[in-house]
């Protein structure tokens, strides 16, 4: 029987999370009982990824942009996507993204099932309304999916998949950060990976930072991404370095950029911060980090106490608090012990719940249900 073909879309094409999951999962997935295909704005890093990967990429005509701009694409990205999948034999399209989300739903029907993958926590009624109209939704945590509808979370229809975790951070072992950052061999090595957004806590971190002795650094890992459709991102990275600047932090803060060795930098921290501010579902940097054995702290917000044990694999703090982030940031880098400690339960947490192939091997499972459902017509 030849694999069943399916189709992903997503409105986005830059490097984020949603992102990283879609292609960790389109090189995962068993091509021997399925064929994806991934629609997409043409260019970008996304689509050059999934290309690489060998899955066919089309051109779909879905922009970021203001609320209107995006409003108005949705009805010809609907015929979009109902014309591609009908012409590959595509029973099942795949959203990734919300506006893509949004266009899946109004291109289903009955030769077309939706399958949405929600990667935030939604707080808008009109996205909850969309979400429920589609043939099922996977979210990463359960914050994610009570925000989409409880009734909807106790039945079939909403699956919670935690993300998986590419095998390099579970194998990288690397060094010479330090080396090249100028910085002595025993140097206390605080990190924070992730695109630069207001939303994830940067300017925490770095007030968080100031209160650290001065044998304290930091990396800052991620591009500045979304720009042109997130006002509240434009300007970002200058107002961190001004932030750094104000506080006489920059000899102390390495700001890295966006970086493709993300595993082998994050293996060479002592601490890795997920200091967010607002609603996340489930940040891949706090699943990446305890893969790699790290120590981490995360903000109590959203989904991520549910991938943190407060005291056993990782610590948890208010969110927006850089009293409590700087007191658990420097208890954790006076204490060699219990970094190794909450490394080493963080690790073993992440090798039974975070892997690729349990991630790729549960979506599929999920898929299978649906593409059967939609042929029984239930």
């Amino acid at each position: 029987m030849p694999p069943q073909p399916i189709l992903f879309c997503s409105h986005v094409v830059e490097w984020g999370g949603a992102e990283t999951v879609l292609a960790d999962l389109l090189g995962a997935l068993d091509r021997s009982r399925f064929a994806p295909h991934l629609a997409c704005p043409a260019a970008g890093p996304l689509p050059d990824r999934a290309r690489a990967l060998g899955v066919p990429v089309h051109a779909l005509s879905l922009r970021g942009g203001s609320a209107f701009t995006k409003l108005c694409s949705l009805p010809r990205a609907a015929r979009e996507l109902r014309h591609i999948a009908r012409e590959i034999g595509a029973p099942l399209v795949y959203a990734n993204s919300m506006i893509a989300g949004y266009a899946a739903v109004l291109a289903q029907g009955p030769q077309l099932a939706c399958l949405w993958h929600l990667h935030i926590v939604t707080q808008s009624r009109v996205a909850r309304f969309a979400l429920r109209r589609s043939r099922a939704v996977i979210t990463p945590s359960r914050a994610g999916a009570l925000a989409v509808d409880a009734r909807m979370a106790a039945s079939k229809r909403l699956t919670i998949v935690p993300n998986g975790v590419a095998e390099a951070f579970f194998t990288a072992r690397s060094t010479g950060l330090r080396e090249a950052l100028g910085l002595p061999p025993g140097t206390g090595l605080v990190g924070m990976f992730g695109r630069l957004d207001p939303h994830k806590g940067h300017e925490v971190l770095l007030r968080a930072m100031a209160r650290l002795p001065d044998s304290a650094h930091a990396v800052i890992v991620g591009g500045e991404a979304f720009a042109d459709s997130l006002a509240r991102v434009r300007g970002y990275p200058e107002r961190l370095r001004a932030v750094a600047a104000q506080g006489g932090l920059e000899p102390r803060v390495h700001f890295l950029g966006h970086r493709d060795d993300i595993a082998a930098l994050m293996s060479q921290c002592d601490v890795v911060a997920v200091p967010s501010t607002a609603l996340e579902s489930a940040p891949r940097a706090v699943a990446e980090a305890q893969a790699a054995g790290r120590a981490v702290v995360g903000s109590r917000i959203g989904g991520i106490p549910e991938l943190i044990e407060p005291g056993v694999t990782g610590l948890l703090c208010a969110p927006g608090d850089e009293h409590e982030l700087a007191e658990s940031i420097g208890s954790l880098l006076a204490d060699e012990a219990l970094r190794r400690r909450l490394g080493t339960a963080a690790r073993a947490h992440a090798e039974r719940h975070y892997t690729l192939a349990q991630f790729a091997r549960t979506v599929e499972v999920t898929c299978a249900r649906v593409l059967a459902e939609a042929a029984r017509g239930s």
